[in-house]
């Protein structure tokens, strides 16, 4: 009888041994941490325009990164270059920013095709985007990461003058080496127009009102932000803290803004920490 049970016992484990070799798509559910439990987020800059045809199906290859990686992975989309002109009725809005037309210039996103995105500005053999069958393994490969900074936003934020006072603050976690530098942007999320559309499964072939995501809205700081800490980089337990104040956008809809603050080498342009935080919470 000890012997049976033995047997039935043995079968269950090797069931068991083959059931976890099964891989599936690929993605890992959480972030990389550290010892404080610090993940290293991710920052996905979808390369969008209304007449885009092929960028409702990246937006949704985003979103759907999103609900895998939840606050792990934040969201951007960057309106940029001759699909994100206004054009005739019904694609009269104008989504356009000075800083993501300078990024799209710089990086050469347009000129490669939307849609693009970049992927925490990582960068193979020099180039920076990638497309949107290849944003779930990019996002794979460096979700656990160690952490080697965190950021917290404050907010504070006047509803009725629509003043908006900020402070980020960078805690390095580990020792950074070259200078880093800081980017401070705002955001305003569902902003419905008409977008041009090829996906049966999304909608006709002009959705008058489609529903655009996470748009970016303005910088903070600059295009490129600015040089925080030393030139040769910070040590572990080294913190910075940043004031900012900013007017929002009165034909903006302030219950949908949000902040993104996100920390990146000055040269190479990789992002070494990411976060947001909302206007109103």
């Amino acid at each position: 009888m000890k012997l049976r049970l033995f047997g039935i016992l043995m079968v269950f484990v090797a069931l068991g041994m083959f059931s976890c070799d099964k891989i599936e798509p690929p993605y890992k559910q959480s972030g990389g941490e550290v010892g404080d439990g610090t993940t290293r987020k991710v920052l996905l800059e979808d390369y969008t325009g209304h007449t885009c045809v092929n960028c409702p199906s990246a937006a949704k290859v985003a979103l759907e990164l999103k609900e895998i990686y939840g606050e792990n992975i934040i969201l951007m989309g960057v309106h940029a270059g001759f699909f994100a002109m206004p054009q005739v009725s019904p694609f009269l809005m104008d989504l356009r920013t000075e800083a993501g037309e300078t990024w799209d210039t710089f990086f050469g996103i347009s000129l490669a095709g939307n849609p693009k995105g970049m992927i925490n500005r990582t960068s193979t053999g020099g180039i920076y985007y990638y497309n949107k069958g290849e944003w779930s393994s990019k996002v794979a490969s460096i979700i656990e990461d160690k952490a080697k900074a965190k950021l917290a936003i404050d907010v504070a934020y006047n509803n009725t003058s629509r003043k908006l006072e900020l402070k980020v603050t960078a805690e390095f976690l580990k020792t950074l080496s070259g200078a880093a530098k800081l980017q401070v942007l705002i955001l305003e999320d569902s902003i419905v127009g008409a977008q041009r559309n090829n996906d049966v499964n999304i909608g006709p072939p002009v959705i008058e009102d489609y529903v655009h995501r996470h748009v970016l809205r303005g910088d903070i700081n600059g295009s490129w932000g600015e040089q925080i800490g030393s030139n040769s980089g910070e040590t572990v337990g080294s913190v910075i803290e940043k004031t900012y104040s900013y007017d929002v956008n009165p034909e903006w809809v302030d219950k949908h803004c949000s902040i993104i603050a996100y920390l990146y080498y000055a040269a190479g342009y990789e992002i070494i920490q990411v976060e947001e935080a909302h206007l109103i919470p």
